[in-house]
């Protein structure tokens, strides 16, 4: 059972959600896991929209399982915590499954009062520590609004961290200053990904390794449209089940499952490294 939070210390977009989503996927539909994908953000429904549009009437592949009343979400969840009544079978109760027994979704806040927003956030690294009792794996995509205070415990919990940087000299730099500065982020748990990945660019995944003297390769998440546009649809489910019939051909789609087959199998293995006490 492992906690696995996706975080970002850049300003501008890294395609972090979009990454995390389509890990989560893959990992579901591939393997044996029973995932649960925690959103963090504030006002921002990225990651659910991924995976439904309310406009439409066919949404993905959802069970059956996802008429139960989420209407409370997250906040409702918060309040078991509060009350000291809340269980891994509690956190159930309040995640919207995607791929039955294989992926659920537990949703971002809904409201859109920052001060309360803070005082959700604080119980974040206590759901993922409940959640991990039931479920293989938990995703986290932590929000850069996450107070730091908060944001720390939440890591501090992890038992991997995965940073996401964009593939440019100024990410790159920052992380470098980031890890300078913090010894957290000198940890053999925290991992390097590249979102939005041009296998074309200067800085390819090996020569950031390279720069940054880090011993192990960062992760990468190609940019690929078709998921793009997938995920603005709400059907990335649909997306992974239509490449699946395309593979064996020499396409962007066949390269970027390729891609993100190594990224799982990395996360795996690192997954192992954690349990026996490696890192």
């Amino acid at each position: 059972m492992s906690i696995i939070t996706f975080v970002s210390e850049d300003i501008k977009e890294t395609g972090q959600t979009i990454s995390i989503s389509a890990i989560a996927t893959a990992m579901a539909i591939e393997h044996n896991y029973r995932i649960l994908l925690f959103s963090t953000e504030f006002i921002d429904k990225t990651l659910e929209n991924c995976f439904w549009n309310p406009n439409n009437r066919r949404n993905g592949l959802f069970t059956k399982a996802n008429v139960m009343d989420v209407s409370n979400g997250l906040e409702g969840l918060v309040r078991t915590f509060a009350s000291n009544r809340a269980s891994s079978d509690t956190i159930r109760s309040y995640t919207k499954p995607i791929l039955r027994d294989r992926l659920d979704i537990l949703q971002a806040p809904k409201t859109v009062d920052f001060k309360e927003y803070i005082n959700i956030s604080k119980y974040f690294s206590q759901i993922v520590e409940v959640a991990n009792q039931s479920y293989d794996i938990v995703l986290v995509d932590m929000s850069k609004k996450i107070p730091r205070e908060n944001k720390e415990k939440l890591l501090n919990v992890s038992d991997l961290v995965v940073i996401n940087l964009n593939q440019n000299m100024t990410s790159i730099n920052n992380f470098l200053k980031l890890k300078q500065s913090n010894d957290f982020y000198k940890k053999s748990n925290v991992l390097l990904m590249i979102g939005r990945y041009n296998p074309n660019s200067k800085y390819s995944n090996k020569n950031v390794a390279r720069y940054l003297r880090e011993k192990n390769i960062p992760m990468v998440v190609p940019y690929n449209i078709l998921l793009s546009d997938e995920c603005s649809e709400g059907r990335i489910v649909d997306y992974f089940l239509k490449v699946q019939r395309i593979e064996g051909y020499d396409n962007k789609d066949t390269f970027f499952i390729k891609q993100l087959r190594q990224t799982t199998s990395s996360l795996e293995y690192k997954m192992q490294e954690r349990a026996n006490g490696i890192i």
